[in-house]
């Protein structure tokens, strides 16, 4: 994982991007339904996601997002079912 200055996650743009994802999931997160205070990448950084690209980030509360980590969606998803 990029960490430090090297992080996209701490540009300006993405904190913008942040709220926007936020705001369009009314603040509720996509895995479990509990309210989201987290930015979670569907693709993470270490495979090639895109930290800025709307398709590749969705609202997450801090349990689900830590849960899931770097791992895919489709496998974090089948881990919770």
């Amino acid at each position: 994982m990029v960490r430090g200055r090297q992080d996209p996650r701490t540009s300006r743009a993405y904190k913008q991007q942040r709220l926007v994802v936020l705001a369009r999931d009314n603040y509720v997160c996509v895995y479990c339904g509990m309210d989201a205070t987290q930015v979670d990448d569907v693709v993470s950084l270490k495979e090639g996601g895109d930290p800025l690209s709307l398709d590749n980030l969705v609202s997450s509360c801090a349990r689900c997002n830590n849960r899931k980590g770097p791992r895919s969606q489709a496998v974090f998803l089948a881990s919770i079912s």
